[in-house]
């Protein structure tokens, strides 16, 4: 058996429905495998409180070429036969990924002694199902925001899930959770989901979190999981560590099969890591400021003390979902360049409005924030700030949506032409080495779902450069020709 990376052990003292599940595999022409054995035995696991399935999630994390998808086919054939009319779905990346797989096992079941359980499938556009004798039915859908809006469903396997980010993927579940649970009490057979998937990037953000939280022991007591693939440790070029911890080496392929494989990710050594090794890509495809850049632009931090009066800018930056907020100053220097200099990131945004406000009247300085996307609820809050008299407390910047796409551009061209300077701070290196970009056209932004890590600090600083270049000019006395 091949050692797995992590997972949810056997419990002993509760029977199983996995017998009956490598029974249908060895039906379907395709017996399983020991992993595929032990998911099955795990997964299938039988409440003796209600005769039926303990768990309600299923999360499988398994490298390419191991026989996912046939395993996946024989518990969803075994669950359409737990009773009648019965609502079993496959998702995958998009309607050609579900119906390339639904056309496969089409031809497995209707070549099988399985077929006598069947009637005739639909084949139609839009309208792919295997309906069965007992009015149970397999259907292939893509993923969707809708995808699970509106339909029964006892069995979803969500294939593939590394392509979802956090957003799409939770509302596919929103979609899906609510009738599972009806379905328990209107067939007496708990219903479950399966999230499968290679590990992923950066961007697989939903993928990601479900793992993530699994391997720190915080999900459900009903979830179990599954994690095959290279340890940490080890050296994905090493064939030998693949053929160890790959659980269809040796199986379904050979050593000189597996060096064949490598040979297609030529120039790749990530995707073949993520793909055989089963090792997550954390790295950016597109990072906003490459290292070289940052670091030949970096500058000691600069003291209250040492400002002499500097003209101050104070830029303003939310993270995804509001979780951080992050101010940094942008000094404009005696030589006309700008440092700009990480001050705070503080949890959430309710915070943000004192504290810029404080920094705002203790420097006499503006303030620039982008009042659309994440910041937006904040920038309202702070542009209705008033004293006793009903005026502005924070002065602000002017900046629309078209200045708002040049503010990265402007930063990088600025470090690059040594116009524009960094203070010297770990949580803004961390942000400048995890924050990837996002193209519009010609024109790019910090991507925030596609990032690793917090953004707010490199786009504060951003913000900061862009306002200490376009601060309000001071009112002078009346002039009078």
């Amino acid at each position: 058996m091949t050692p797995v990376r992590g997972g949810t052990p056997r419990n002993p003292e509760r029977r199983t429905d996995g017998p009956i599940v490598a029974r249908f595999a060895e039906l379907l022409g395709t017996p399983l495998l020991p992993w595929q054995r032990m998911v099955a035995d795990i997964a299938g696991e039988i409440d003796p409180d209600t005769g039926t399935y303990f768990y309600d999630t299923v999360i499988l994390s398994t490298p390419r070429q191991c026989g996912k998808s046939t395993l996946v086919d024989a518990v969803d054939t075994r669950n359409s036969q737990w009773g009648p009319n019965r609502f079993i779905y496959y998702l995958a990346q998009t309607g050609k990924d579900a119906g390339d797989h639904f056309k496969k096992y089409l031809k497995a079941i209707q070549a099988s002694p399985l077929s006598v359980i069947t009637t005739r499938p639909y084949l139609g556009a839009g309208d792919l199902r295997q309906p069965f004798v007992n009015g149970s039915v397999i259907m292939p859908k893509s993923v969707t925001k809708v995808a699970g809006h509106g339909v029964q469903g006892d069995k979803i396997t969500l294939d593939e899930a590394f392509s979802l980010s956090e957003e799409t993927g939770n509302t596919i579940l929103d979609g899906f959770m609510p009738t599972m649970a009806t379905r328990l009490k209107a067939t007496g057979v708990q219903p479950q989901l399966w999230i499968t998937s290679t590990e992923g990037t950066a961007e697989s953000t939903f993928f990601n979190r479900k793992l993530d939280e699994c391997r720190a022991g915080e999900q459900s007591r009903r979830t179990c999981w599954f994690d095959f693939g290279i340890p940490e440790d080890a050296d994905p070029e090493d064939l030998d560590a693949i053929m160890r911890h790959h659980p269809a080496a040796g199986l379904l392929w050979d050593k000189s099969q597996l060096a064949d494989f490598r040979e297609q990710f030529k120039g790749n050594p990530a995707g073949w890591a993520r793909a055989f090794g089963n090792r997550r890509d954390a790295g950016l495809s597109d990072r906003v400021i490459d290292e070289a850049t940052w670091a030949v632009s970096a500058v000691a931090p600069v003291s209250p003390t040492d400002l002499d009066g500097r003209p101050v800018v104070f830029g303003v930056a939310v993270d995804v979902d509001g979780t951080h907020t992050s101010i940094s100053a942008g000094i404009c220097n005696p030589d006309d360049t700008v440092t700009t200099q990480l001050l705070k990131i503080l949890d959430g945004t309710g915070y943000a409005p004192t504290e810029l406000a404080r920094l705002c009247a203790k420097y006499h300085a503006p303030a620039v924030i982008d009042s659309r996307g994440t910041a937006a609820d904040l920038s309202d809050r702070l542009h209705h700030m008033t004293d006793r008299n009903g005026d502005p407390l924070i002065e602000f910047v002017d900046m629309d949506a078209a200045d708002y796409l040049t503010i990265g551009q402007s930063y990088v061209s600025g470090l690059v032409n040594k116009a524009v300077y960094h203070a010297t701070d770990p949580e803004l290196d961390a942000s400048a080495a995890n924050s990837a970009r996002k193209w519009a056209g010609d024109a790019w932004r910090v991507s925030r779902r596609g990032s690793t890590g917090l953004t707010s600090p490199l786009e504060s600083c951003m913000l900061a450069a862009w306002g200490a270049a376009h601060r309000p000019e001071e009112a002078g006395p009346l002039q009078i020709f």
